[in-house]
């Protein structure tokens, strides 16, 4: 039983190392605009759309894993995501918006149902040890960044936008059709012997998404990930843009979005296995404030000290981002783990959309001139309200222990 759990960690990570190229479009981003001649502010919702949509599939894999397969909905997913890049190849300069089908729509949907389904899958293999788990499930999403940066950043100097998607899409292919084949869920006995082992019996509660959307605490954990990412999302479809804008030369450019990436998955690795330790709610506190300090630096930075503002806050997000799944789990029961984390990441798709397009319009000029200092300020404040929502999610979950 336990090998069984091991192979589907293993796979899950292989999945993740593949779904996190959902925050690779700052690589793609430059290309697609110069080989299709798009307006740049018209490419750039590319990726909020699609983390929209990403959402929208944790929600749906969630809904349909205890009538389904968890090993049938990660292989369709696997399947959608892949068509989707493979679609993106072949789009021509006529029509722009075909691409928040392909990608954005496609590959988002095909991502969160993997996403979440072998998350959960994992969980439940690793319920007495949920931080450890799911830091190395999330973690590896984050640095997917760090792997294929390098091998997009080549395959498109060498053979172009079309070239570039469709060899992403066979390798993505191979990668997760054997990894899938690994994705299964323990026997009931065994999930629910691993929880006993740090859960009291009479604290086990398992709740549907109906019953979720009435407690406090979702809201709580939803206002806290929605206003925490603001910052992320301001810069992250834009580092390589701010960067050039700034005067600083393409392999420091690059070297920022990998370290994006490093920084990504540092922080949903470490996050969880530390708030084991301090507390959830105290782990993402102190990643917020790191994100706020961060988010100040970032508004004249340039060379390594840029670098090192993009790095903080992509660590305090995916810190953050490595928590809420497990304070989710612990809070909800890992039963409906995929279908109610999902509606906690609305949090994250209304962020990705509503400050990636606010960030626009306040700074106007901001892709030209790499000035987002507006945006940057309203995202300073708003590192507030995590807070906030924290030390109120902590007085009403207190009978929870120290991990909450």
């Amino acid at each position: 039983m336990k090998k069984s759990g091991f192979l589907a960690l293993v796979a899950a990570i292989s999945c993740q190392l593949c779904a996190g190229i959902l925050y690779m479009w700052g690589v793609f981003q430059p290309h697609v605009v110069k080989y299709y001649g798009w307006d740049p502010a018209h490419v750039a919702m590319t990726s909020a759309f699609m983390i929209a949509i990403f959402v929208t599939g944790t929600i749906l894999s969630g809904l349909v894993q205890e009538k389904i397969h968890p090993r049938v909905v990660a292989t369709a997913g696997a399947i959608l995501f892949c068509l989707g890049f493979y679609l993106t190849s072949i789009l021509t300069s006529k029509h722009y918006w075909l691409i928040y089908i392909t990608y954005s729509g496609f590959s988002g949907l095909g991502c969160g149902l993997v996403f979440s389904t072998v998350l959960s899958v994992v969980q439940k293999w690793y319920a007495a040890r949920v931080g450890m788990a799911t830091g190395l499930c999330v973690g590896s999403f984050g640095l997917a960044t760090v792997i294929f940066t390098p091998i997009a950043e080549s395959l498109l100097s060498s053979g172009g936008v079309p070239y570039a998607f469709r060899t992403l899409s066979i390798i993505f292919f191979l990668i997760t059709m054997i990894a899938c084949f690994f994705i299964k869920n323990p026997s009931k006995e065994y999930y629910y012997s691993e929880l006993t082992k740090v859960v009291p019996p009479e604290h086990i509660k398992q709740f549907k998404p109906g019953q979720m959307l009435k407690s406090p605490s979702y809201y709580y954990i939803f206002t806290a990930l929605f206003t925490s990412s603001a910052a992320y999302f301001i810069i992250i479809p834009f580092i390589k843009t701010i960067a050039m804008a700034r005067g600083m030369s393409t392999t420091l450019a690059l070297a920022a979005i990998m370290f994006s990436g490093v920084a990504n998955a540092s922080g949903r690795l470490l996050a969880p296995s530390v708030s084991d330790k301090i507390g959830r709610t105290t782990t993402i506190i102190t990643c917020t404030l790191i994100s706020a300090f961060a988010t100040i630096l970032m508004i004249y930075a340039t060379g390594l000290w840029y670098i090192a503002a993009v790095f903080f806050i992509a660590f305090s997000y995916g810190g953050i981002s490595g928590v809420n799944p497990v304070i989710s789990t612990e809070l909800f029961g890992a039963r409906y783990s995929g279908a109610n984390y999902g509606l906690v990441m609305i949090g994250i798709a209304a962020s990705s959309i509503i400050f990636s397009e606010l960030s626009l319009m306040i700074n106007a000029n901001g892709i030209e001139t790499g000035d987002f200092t507006s945006s940057l300020i309203l995202a300073t404040i708003l590192c507030a309200v995590p807070i906030i929502m924290m030390i109120l999610l902590k007085r009403r979950v207190k009978s929870f222990g120290k991990n909450i």
